[in-house]
């Protein structure tokens, strides 16, 4: 699988992103201390001493991986050194399969052993989001169902890991709360219905954010698409059978776009995608991912 295209685009912005920078700089605070240090390292391979060494990092897991992460490994040698070269054997985005190499980095041997779990941390996480959202998106084969991130991520990790869906195939949903608006159904009770809800709305809302609002019923749906068709995007059909699904995306069809969520697993997504509906947010493909098993060996 190769979304290398998608990818590139994507990481134009990613890079840029300033939290990125915060992000690693705490990630070898917390291994290295202040100022960086690897006392082991300092003992065993002290700087007047360094020599230049080859490492490799290969995939020890047990069956093929998307690889994501690459360039917070590039990050995190620069941090580091500007004396190590990074040859990328395969790229964000494309497979690896099981003994074959990622990457292989040439440079100072102290340098190399500093950066090694660094490195491997951000590369067995993402690398595992990656590969689980591929899944999903295999699953979903000819239909048009697209596989949406959602705001379940790790705390301080959220660019990364819905980078990580873009790897694998996905498609990232809104980023936090200030970039869409999402009306579940706690603001629908609080409000007192759907028709108070869509009455808050301005008519000029679609010109300044994407609007999404969650539909329990056929009858909540009938709500939307009679009072408010030009101020929602999408509306959400959460934790409904694919039965009822299926009517619901009848109903929308040429009108508005429709979202599954709830309790969307690999087990049931190629149901869901059969029944139409356009997108699946899925809080698996980031709360539920784990790691992929990856390892540095230095020749």
């Amino acid at each position: 699988m190769n979304h290398v295209s998608d990818v590139k685009q994507q990481l134009l912005a990613w890079q840029a992103n300033t939290i990125d920078d915060q992000l690693l700089d705490l990630a070898l605070t917390e291994d290295l201390g202040f100022p960086y240090q690897d006392i082991t390292t300092n003992y065993l391979f002290p700087e007047k001493n360094t020599r230049r060494s080859t490492a490799k990092i290969i995939s020890k897991h047990p069956t093929p991986i998307v690889v994501c992460g690459l360039p917070m490994v590039v990050a995190t040698l620069h941090k580091l050194s500007s004396a190590c070269t990074v040859l990328p054997k395969i790229n964000d985005g494309e497979t690896l399969h099981p003994g074959e190499t990622l990457v292989v980095i040439e440079g100072p041997e102290n340098i190399l052993m500093m950066a090694e779990r660094i490195m491997l941390n951000f590369l067995q996480r993402l690398s595992a989001v990656a590969t689980y959202t591929a899944q999903f998106v295999t699953q979903t084969i000819g239909t048009n169902l697209k596989i949406l991130d959602t705001r379940k991520t790790t705390p301080g990790f959220r660019h990364l890991e819905k980078y990580a869906v873009l790897c694998g195939g996905g498609v990232n949903h809104r980023l936090g709360l200030y970039d869409a608006l999402m009306i579940k159904d706690t603001h629908i009770d609080l409000l007192g219905g759907m028709r108070q809800a869509l009455a808050r709305l301005p008519d000029d809302i679609l010109t300044k954010y994407p609007v999404i609002i969650e539909v329990r019923t056929l009858q909540e749906l009938e709500i939307v698409l009679q009072e408010g068709e030009k101020k929602v995007s999408r509306v959400l059909l959460d934790n409904m059978s694919c039965a009822v699904m299926g009517q619901c995306v009848l109903c929308c069809a040429d009108k508005i776009a429709t979202e599954a969520s709830g309790n969307i697993s690999l087990d049931n997504i190629r149901a869901v995608a059969e029944t139409g509906v356009q997108f699946a947010s899925v809080g698996k493909l980031t709360h539920s991912a784990g790691s992929v098993d990856l390892s540095m060996k230095c020749d």
